[in-house]
């Protein structure tokens, strides 16, 4: 048997980024993942955990909207922010290949994943959309987090799968989450 400790906040959104990085970071130092994967829309919360993971020899993966998806939403990556992330040693999710969205393409695996939580969901979803890029091998154990909104307010260990095996995804240990 094993026991962890679980964060869960009264509220989503930003507000709760740096305590899931902090989580995050020190789950890192125990578990030694892969690598760490962020969902980061404007590149604020990866800004923040570049910084965070700088020094630590943990990979750190940005994942942004692809460019399909931040123009249907008009939600763009800043640029240098970006430059920031990169010179602090991350590495984002390339423009292509375009991943196959799940909202679009697997509704009933989305609404799974969604009964935790938007931020759990986001972070399964960067999980996976890494794998499909080839950012992370299938069936690698990763740290991810996620958001509602902006920021991150949730994080989970994890095994990672691509699209097409999606449904294989496992959630070892919820690090963080919102619970209203």
């Amino acid at each position: 048997m094993k026991k962890e400790e679980i964060t869960y906040f009264k509220k989503a959104g930003a507000q709760n980024t740096s305590a899931v990085i902090g989580l995050m970071k020190e789950k890192a130092l125990q578990a030694k993942p892969a690598a760490v994967v962020v969902a980061s829309t404007s590149g604020k919360t990866g800004l923040e955990a570049a910084r965070a993971f700088a020094e630590t020899g943990t990979r750190l993966l940005v994942v942004p909207f692809q460019k399909r998806m931040a123009d249907k939403h008009n939600w763009h990556l800043d640029p240098d922010l970006k430059k920031q992330c990169l010179d602090a040693g991350a590495v984002f999710l390339p423009e292509e290949p375009e991943c196959k969205m799940l909202d679009d393409e697997r509704n009933d695996l989305i609404r799974g994943w969604y009964c935790m939580g938007q931020g759990v969901k986001v972070a399964l979803q960067v999980a996976t959309m890494c794998v499909d890029t080839g950012l992370i091998p299938e069936g690698a154990t990763v740290l991810a987090c996620g958001g509602t909104g902006e920021g991150a307010d949730a994080a989970v260990l994890m095994t990672a799968f691509g699209f097409e095996n999606a449904q294989k995804n496992r959630i070892h240990e919820i690090i963080a989450m919102v619970s209203e």
